[in-house]
């Protein structure tokens, strides 16, 4: 069977694919997984999720006894459906959905995989290691000649990717966002300053729990001027830096910005900063969010441990929140008073297609906005 696989090599650490039998690394999902992973700069979780998908690819071929350069991307989504995960902690108890029990992957999650399979193939084309010409089994074409000719002189190939072929149309997913209420629950369970702080920031500035956990001392600037710091920008914010952290938090994108703060979260950070500052190994670190609870004393605080404490306030509030449901709570409260672009840039999204999930226009909003245009006005004017 395959399975993901994590390296760590000079160049930085990434997930491939490898054979069981053997330990052997699959040689083209390992050179597209090193494309993604360094060549196109994709976090090192995101190489961990392609190769999940892949490895899952290449079991299916193998229980099938079919060859992984014909795809069958029908079946294997069929397959997806009732296949158990890979990472059940009792693989002699693992059951096969049949029928009368959900499918054991939802749509979106079949989405993910086949998408993942698919940009393998389509770099396979590009690297020669397999036929171009069978790209029109997984993907829609178009002619280059059917293009503009400005469009054409862009393109080498003879015919253009439009879409996926065997994309599913799952049901429209509810909001992800926690509600305030739950906020306010997750909040109150919070045992000490430093867990106030992360849940605090995170559901008032919307920054990411890596990018959070990625925060040093430094990019702190809740002056309310930081002229003296060499900083222009006015009022209380901080700064999202890219850099390589010792605890695998990584700003996504390599997009460097600056969030503003609240008044309320600088208080916070004042009162954490007292708890954090008694500890001498966490005086001696620039993270700003480090272990003052357990061993080893002052280091930076890692990503299993923030899914952790969500789980046990999850637990105790009697609701499921994560770190990302807080990214959306702030989202969708900032698209609610402000405009799409300045939310994109403040959640550091490279697109406004990526924004557009924190829009949720009501019947009252759609009315207010119909309403709001002069012409709206001018007609009740006129008819009065």
């Amino acid at each position: 069977m395959h399975r993901a696989f994590w390296f760590n090599t000079d160049a930085g650490a990434y997930w491939s694919v490898v054979d069981d039998s053997d330990y052997g690394v699959v040689e083209l999902a390992d050179r597209f997984l090193q494309f993604m992973r360094f060549a196109r700069g994709r976090a090192e979780s995101t190489t961990r999720k392609y190769a999940e998908s892949l490895a899952l690819y290449y079991r299916f071929c193998e229980t099938r006894s079919i060859s992984w350069a014909d795809p069958d991307i029908t079946a294997f989504q069929i397959w997806l459906r009732i296949a158990p995960s890979p990472r059940h902690p009792h693989p002699s108890k693992q059951v096969w959905a049949g029928p009368g029990h959900a499918p054991v992957r939802a749509d979106n999650r079949i989405n993910l995989i086949t998408y993942a399979v698919c940009e393998l193939f389509k770099f396979a084309a590009a690297e020669g290691m397999w036929d171009e010409s069978k790209l029109r089994q997984l993907f829609e074409m178009m002619p280059v000649r059917d293009l503009g000719p400005s469009d054409r002189r862009h393109h080498l190939s003879t015919s253009v990717i439009l879409r996926r072929r065997h994309r599913l149309r799952p049901q429209r997913a509810g909001r992800r966002d926690a509600p305030v209420d739950v906020v306010k629950m997750i909040l109150a369970e919070c045992g000490n300053p430093r867990d106030v702080l992360l849940v605090a920031m995170l559901s008032t500035t919307g920054v990411r729990r890596g990018e959070a956990l990625g925060l040093r001392l430094s990019d702190m600037h809740f002056l309310p001027s930081s002229t003296s710091l060499g900083c222009q920008v006015d009022g209380p914010h901080l700064h999202v830096e890219p850099r390589i952290n010792s605890n695998q938090a990584r700003v996504k994108n390599g997009k460097p910005r600056v969030v503003p703060v609240t008044s309320g979260l600088v208080r916070l950070y004042e009162l954490y900063r007292i708890e954090r500052d008694v500890c001498q190994q966490a005086r001696e670190s620039d993270y700003v969010f480090v272990n003052l609870y357990r061993q080893p004393l002052g280091e930076p605080m890692k990503l299993h441990a923030a899914n952790e404490l969500f789980t046990r306030l999850s637990r105790r509030a009697g609701q499921a929140v994560t770190p990302h449901m807080l990214r959306h709570t702030f989202g969708t409260g900032a698209a609610q008073v402000t405009t799409i672009d300045v939310v994109a840039e403040l959640l550091g999204h490279s697109s406004l297609q990526s924004t557009q999930i924190y829009l949720h226009p009501d019947v009252l909003r759609q009315r207010q906005a119909v309403e709001a245009g002069a012409l709206s006005r001018h007609l009740e004017t006129r008819g009065s």
